[in-house]
């Protein structure tokens, strides 16, 4: 027993001594971190914001009493150049996609201290966007109770997925009428936003319960759930081989559609900025047309960069006559590939529209 008790204390005094301050930190190294930089990033010296393919100038700051070994310059996680007796340099962008990155000097000191230093970069597009117009070939009918976020046009069918707690259903609708010839209503714990139909399967996401469905494209059968880690989902379109999926930032996902994990990510960026709040998505001609929420505006958007070619302004497509105080935004986009049309509606919205795009006229 004394023994046990003897043990017992020992093992104590052990992990208080290892709860200690700075335990796990070796004494050299917290001595290097606890000293003062001895270099500085003199350029940049803030944040920046440059177009793709800029050359961004990077200049080290080093006292005369500083002996250097060598800099190591980072940009995009990647190792750009390394410097020895030098203390500038320029790096490219060329070839980087738009979005969020950095730069990163590593300096290399006589002694063994090593300092790094780093600046938030953010790369905008370098495609000016095309701004198209748009002429209404025609209008059909479309049920002003739908709260409408994703249609796409297969077989002949409207397909159509609509949210609210409570009120979220898949749908098949019957273009020409605006008759809904099919439906399945979702449990009303769930939020329904965007649809795909992928093959004979159809996808539809939820807001924010990080759930998906799987239905069976004819009988409208739930086959499967699927799981996601982004916090809200809110558009789904697919280019035959992934699901596309947006959550209401600038950030498009491209998903494996067995798994449903990520295979990678794009940031979308125009010439001035990122391309916020993406909501409903639609895969027309190799390109992601996207709704943007609270906007009247689709972009179109290049699924390799993440650069915005185009944008579509529909203000005032849905003409006041036909609005009431229940209907909501722009929110909808599905493209019939065998006619080669493009079809858009809104969240509570009397009508659907088949458009064409114009392109501006051509500058003398």
């Amino acid at each position: 027993m004394r023994t046990l008790h003897s043990l017992t204390i020992a093992i104590l005094l052990l992990v208080l001594h290892g709860c200690g301050p700075g335990n796990g930190v070796p004494d050299n190294r917290k001595a290097a971190l606890s000293q003062p930089l001895s270099t500085r990033l003199a350029e940049p010296s803030e944040p920046v914001s440059l177009p793709v393919g800029s050359e961004i100038s990077v200049r080290l700051q080093v006292p005369d009493t500083v002996r250097v070994d060598s800099i190591q310059l980072f940009m995009g996680g990647t190792r750009r150049k390394t410097l020895t007796g030098e203390t500038q340099a320029v790096l490219s962008s060329a070839e980087m996609a738009p979005g969020r990155t950095g730069i990163r000097a590593r300096v290399f000191l006589f002694g063994g201290r090593t300092e790094n230093h780093s600046q938030p970069v953010t790369l905008l597009s370098d495609v000016k966007p095309v701004e198209y117009g748009y002429t209404v070939v025609r209008e059909y009918p479309h049920d002003p109770e739908a709260y409408t976020q994703g249609i796409q046009y297969a077989k002949g069918w409207l397909y159509e997925g609509t949210g609210n707690y409570g009120r979220s259903s898949l749908r098949r609708v019957e273009l020409e009428t605006g008759q809904v010839r099919q439906v399945r209503d979702l449990d009303e714990s769930f939020f329904g936003e965007g649809i795909t139909v992928f093959g004979d399967q159809i996808y539809q996401i939820t807001y924010r319960s990080q759930v998906g469905f799987v239905y069976d494209r004819e009988s409208f059968e739930e086959i499967r759930r699927v799981y996601y880690q982004n916090r809200e989902g809110w558009g789904l379109t697919n280019n035959g081989e992934e699901l596309i999926m947006s959550d209401g930032t600038n950030v498009i996902y491209f998903l494996d559609p067995e798994m449903f994990t990520i295979n990678r990510q794009i940031e979308v960026y125009h010439d001035r900025g990122p391309a916020d709040s993406l909501n409903e998505l639609e895969y027309i001609r190799g390109k992601i047309w996207a709704n943007r929420y609270y906007t009247d505006e689709i972009v179109i958007i290049d699924p390799a960069t993440g650069k915005v070619e185009g944008r579509v302004d529909l203000k005032g497509i849905l003409p006041s006559s036909s609005r009431t105080p229940t209907t909501d935004v722009l929110n909808g986009i599905a493209w019939d590939p065998a006619g080669d049309r493009i079809f858009v509606t809104g969240k509570y919205w009397p009508k659907l529209f088949e458009i064409r795009l114009s392109s501006p006229p051509k500058s003398p």
